[in-house]
């Protein structure tokens, strides 16, 4: 029987998923999943519905259960300690809105009735679920990047998400951090491949396409993929030996192709134990039920 138990929610630009995290084995519960496609430019009513609903649908898969709180990942920007939104690029109906509020509202007289609601970046919380039950369980202090689109980033310290200190950027966020003639996603992101392959004389393609032309042979699409390692080190390197981070954990959707990076990776970072994720997605809704005020 499920006792112990968080609901996580991962809120991106074009879905909602929900889910039962059972915190004793640390795993999110597969018969509770709700996940859900919702358009980004909807009236901010209709939105928090959505969401919502689907939180109440992946709860009700237990009749019963006590949910702890509910952890919720969210894009940037979001005053992530007062649930209120300041997306203008996508939610736009929901900018100033307080999204803890409004969803606490909607779960009146229902079984989320007295559960908290806590956010976090959702780049951040993903690295806090690879902390607590992926790649990165048993250390203390890791960092984790997503590598998608763009460049997400999470750096945690025994189950916290540090976004201040010593040896942190500014929000715990590497994407905008001044390097070479740009800033760090110019250089470590999907775009970044696709153009590192072009510049190469190939054609105009997806990461994935990409990938599978490097996974076939082909030396330009490989060298597109070691060039994105060596950036990525590049870029962490000194982060990493000031947060004193233990290991670095590589997500996202370009983690895919980890074989291809892989090795101009450890190869520029040689003391550091450079790992790839254990869960992808499902890690921001293992970092949802672990998430603490």
């Amino acid at each position: 029987m499920l006792t112990h138990a968080a609901l996580a929610m991962d809120i991106g630009g074009s879905h909602v998923t929900a889910a039962v995290v059972d915190l004793e084995r640390r795993e999110v519960v597969a018969s509770s999943r709700a996940r859900r496609y919702v358009r980004e430019n909807l009236a901010a009513e209709e939105l928090l519905a959505q969401w919502a609903s689907a939180g109440l649908e992946a709860v009700a898969a237990f009749p019963g259960v006590m949910i702890r709180h509910a952890g919720v990942g969210m894009p940037g920007p979001f005053e992530y300690a007062s649930g209120v939104s300041r997306l203008t690029h996508k939610f736009a109906a929901l900018y100033g809105v307080n999204v803890g509020e409004a969803l606490r509202e909607r779960w009146r007289r229902t079984p989320m009735a007295n559960a908290p609601v806590l956010f976090a970046n959702d780049a951040a919380l993903w690295a806090l679920g690879e902390w607590w039950g992926g790649a990165g369980r048993g250390l203390r202090r890791v960092v984790g990047v997503t590598l998608g689109t763009g460049l997400g980033s999470g750096f945690i310290d025994t189950g916290r998400v540090v976004t201040q200190g010593e040896g942190v950027p500014p929000g715990g966020e590497i994407w905008n951090v001044p390097f070479r003639d740009g800033i760090s996603e110019d250089y470590a992101s999907g775009r970044s491949i696709a153009r590192a392959y072009s510049q190469r004389g190939g054609a105009e393609l997806s990461p994935a396409a990409i990938a599978m032309r490097a996974f076939a042979g082909e030396p330009e699409a490989r060298q597109a993929y070691a060039e994105l390692g060596a950036n990525l080190a590049a870029i962490l390197g000194p982060w990493l030996g000031r947060f004193d981070a233990e290991a670095l954990i590589i997500g996202g959707s370009i983690a895919r192709s980890w074989e291809l990076l892989r090795p101009a990776l450890q190869a520029g970072l040689p003391c550091m134990s450079c790992r790839v994720t254990a869960h992808f997605e499902e890690s921001t809704l293992l970092g949802g039920a672990v998430l603490a005020p």
